[in-house]
């Protein structure tokens, strides 16, 4: 009953900083809805909204995904606080390891996202079939959504190669193991890339090179540290 105890104060200090970090971001949504917009600039293109609640309920649900990717440091944060006291010494350097590197994969996955793939992909959109006089006329409640979901999707795939890490030093899969599966998880990125991003052929490539990459770093990195 103390665990739990200890679990529910945890839950509830996640949920609390939530709904402080929403709050706080929804009084900021203009901020946040100009910051959204940079990927299109150079693009001479202006989003518009056709219903009169659409701009209030995408503020919403930008202030909503954005207290949630904003809490998921503090979520981790207070799961290892949790598991710590059980934890042998090894595992506790591998937590400490993981806690830190976690955040920063999901920002690196995002800002990746932000300033390489999105304006890419907008600009393949936008030159798409320029001939047949079919004219863009984006709505914010859908670019938003576009673009949000791609941040998130990349700084979500980001934690893969943390976790292949993680399980070659519990000696849950050994490297070699991880060597010889190494078409099966290029087919798995390939798959989740697909999955995961906006259903365009221009965003799952440029996130899926990425964790190519940083898959075989991750497996580099196994067969150094286990020898």
């Amino acid at each position: 009953m103390e665990h739990l105890e200890i679990l529910r104060g945890k839950i509830i200090s996640v949920l609390v900083f939530f709904c402080i970090s929403t709050a706080v971001l929804f009084l900021f949504s203009e901020r946040l809805a100009s910051f959204l917009q940079a990927p299109l600039e150079g693009l001479g293109l202006s989003l518009y909204y056709f219903r009169p609640w659409e701009k209030f309920l995408t503020y919403l649900r930008l202030a909503f995904w954005g207290g949630a990717a904003a809490s998921v440091p503090f979520a981790i944060l207070q799961a290892a606080l949790f598991v710590w006291p059980a934890l042998r010494q090894n595992e506790t350097r591998y937590l400490l390891f993981a806690g830190l590197v976690a955040p920063a994969l999901f920002f690196a996955g995002a800002a990746f996202a932000y300033h390489l793939m999105a304006p890419v992909a907008l600009r393949f959109f936008l030159g798409f079939s320029p001939g047949d006089n079919v004219l863009p006329l984006w709505g914010f409640g859908e670019y938003a959504e576009f673009l949000f979901s791609l941040l998130l999707a990349s700084g979500l795939f980001f934690q893969a190669p943390l976790l292949l890490l993680l399980s070659m030093l519990l000696g849950l899969v050994s490297p070699r193991t991880v060597a010889r599966l190494r078409p099966w998880i290029i087919m798995a990125i390939a798959f989740l890339a697909a999955l995961l991003t906006p259903p365009d052929v221009v965003s799952q490539v440029l996130l899926g090179i990425p964790l190519y990459l940083l898959f075989e770093l991750s497996l580099l990195i196994g067969r150094l540290l286990k020898g």
